[in-house]
Parts: C-alpha cells; structure tokens; sequence
C-alpha cells in the first residue's frame, strides 16, 4: 500500500495529501500492532493469558460496566 502511494506520488497519479494521510494511518497500525504485540509477550512471560490480537482490554476491566 506504501509502496503503491509513492510510486503514486511520483508518477503524479496521488495527492500528497492523500499519500501523506496513508502513511499516517500505516504508522498508527503499526504501532498498535506494535504495543500489542510487547504486551502479549509481557503476559505470557508472567504466566497470564494473552488475548487475540486485537482485542486488548484498556482500562480498568474490573470495574462494572454502569
């Protein structure tokens, strides 16, 4: 997708502010992917169960849900 945006960019068939957004989005995933992945090791090597990818619990999950 990276790749396609700046070769887009280049042959003048992308707007850089669209080239510039998709990079921005691909930065976010990958540092979600990223924190995801340093917590599931973090819990395995605790001994705690890890969850699917993608749906990592943030916040207090013992509190009720009002």
């Amino acid at each position: 997708m990276l790749v396609n945006a700046a070769i887009g960019v280049l042959n003048g068939d992308m707007d850089l502010d669209r080239a510039v957004a998709l990079h921005k989005l691909s930065k976010n995933i990958t540092e979600s992917l990223y924190s995801e992945t340093k917590i599931a090791m973090f819990q395995h090597e605790v001994g705690r169960d890890t969850h699917e990818m993608g749906s990592l619990p943030i916040g207090d999950t013992t509190q009720a849900k009002e």
